[in-house]
């Protein structure tokens, strides 16, 4: 499943701007993924705990794109391409929007590594700290995920 399912599935994880709504989506699809492959239907009314119980199993996906995702980051602030680099940070010309502003890539990146936007920078200049961050970020949502879960 993994090798076929989520290739296809997160293919341009690296790009997208996650929201509560799709983190909670892509939570709901990876179980649906996990109930077909033990052929268990909806109405038997088992819970998701005790089917990643049944597979010895967490929940990965979401974690797994949060990762690409992270790297993907890391990888381009350090290239030379300025306007990828701009891109990315959500800079843009011109005049501001009214309200609220909406969530961006960079928003996602800041809660996740729960950095301000100078530690950030800092730390991704070095690739192996980068990556190391990367890893704790991953493993700090892990353990939320499976409390939450």
């Amino acid at each position: 499943m993994k090798t076929l399912v989520w290739t296809v599935m997160t293919y341009g994880a690296e790009g997208w701007t996650i929201k509560k709504k799709q983190e909670k989506k892509i939570n709901s699809i990876e179980m649906w993924f996990y109930r077909r492959l033990l052929r268990i239907s909806w109405r038997e009314r088992r819970t998701d705990q005790s089917i990643l119980e049944e597979l010895n199993e967490e929940r990965k996906l979401l974690n797994y794109i949060k990762k690409r995702k992270l790297t993907f980051f890391g990888h381009t602030c350090r290239s030379k391409c300025l306007l990828m680099k701009n891109i990315l940070q959500g800079r843009m010309e011109g005049k501001q929007q009214r309200g609220r502003p909406h969530i961006n890539y960079f928003d996602n990146i800041k809660s996740w590594t729960q950095m301000t936007t100078r530690e950030i920078y800092d730390v991704i200049l070095e690739r192996d700290v980068w990556r190391q961050m990367v890893h704790k970020a991953v493993r700090a949502a892990n353990v939320l995920g499976s409390d939450a879960g």
